[in-house]
């Protein structure tokens, strides 16, 4: 057979055998296969438009309210304020502090860190200003939403009374965890004791695993009740739904 002579003027496309061009022609599209489909972009900026009609109707309720003539740090007539017009802070530009009192906190941080309800941030007059963004770690998540961190702090007070309350707050929160944790540890603990004091059992005169035979239930309290084989004496502990 002879074989194909090799062309170096020749294009990457006429390098490319016969076989390989008619493979690639057989193959499916990657709309059709594994790869992003034409709805996509449809579902995106359809989710763009609910987001973005969502914000324009949180930020209503806040349009009524006039601008201070005045920046409350500086006292300089309030020109350019970003703050304000996001979070309505009497703010300008020039005094606001990204990494201070104006830092932008996520709703989940501000529930976790400051104890702070759904009802205290959306309910509780005035709700808490927000600023609605793409996930950055997912887009096709829900938006985040955004806290000015001096507003949040002010609702703090409101609803804790003080920064030492919510210490003591969170301080309870931790011990309760560990306790219930304790109690998890001890319950498991304990069944596993009584398992396996139930699966040695006793044996009878004819070699054979004992059968327990429980008697009578007693309730111990709430949904805990307890049995007693009346041939072992063994006890057994269960809860009831």
């Amino acid at each position: 057979m002879p074989k194909r002579s090799y062309n170096p003027s020749a294009n990457e496309e006429d390098k490319v055998p016969i076989v390989e061009k008619l493979y690639r022609e057989n193959q499916e599209s990657d709309y059709i296969g594994g790869g992003f489909c034409d709805d996509d972009d449809e579902v995106q900026e359809r989710r763009e438009q609910i987001s973005e009609m969502r914000q324009k109707r949180a930020d209503a309720a806040f349009s009524s309210t006039k601008a201070p003539d005045n920046c409350e740090k500086c006292e300089k007539v309030l020109m350019d304020s970003w703050l304000w017009e996001r979070y309505n802070c009497a703010v300008c530009d020039a005094c606001r502090d990204d990494k201070g009192e104006h830092k932008l906190l996520a709703r989940t941080e501000v529930k976790t860190t400051y104890m702070l309800k759904d009802c205290d941030l959306d309910l509780r007059k005035p709700p808490l200003r927000f600023w609605a963004k793409k996930n950055p770690h997912n887009p096709r998540y829900g938006d985040m939403k955004l806290y000015l961190k001096c507003q949040v702090e002010q609702r703090v007070i409101e609803v804790h009374g003080s920064f030492e309350e919510l210490e003591m707050k969170k301080e309870i929160r931790e011990q309760s965890k560990e306790v219930r944790a304790e109690k998890q540890f001890e319950k498991k603990l304990k069944d596993l004791r009584q398992q396996i004091r139930g699966n040695a059992g006793m044996r009878t005169d004819f070699g054979k695993p004992h059968t327990h035979e429980f008697g009578k239930e007693t309730h111990v309290k709430e949904d805990t009740w307890k049995r007693t084989c009346s041939t072992c004496e063994y006890e057994e502990v269960f809860e009831k739904l």
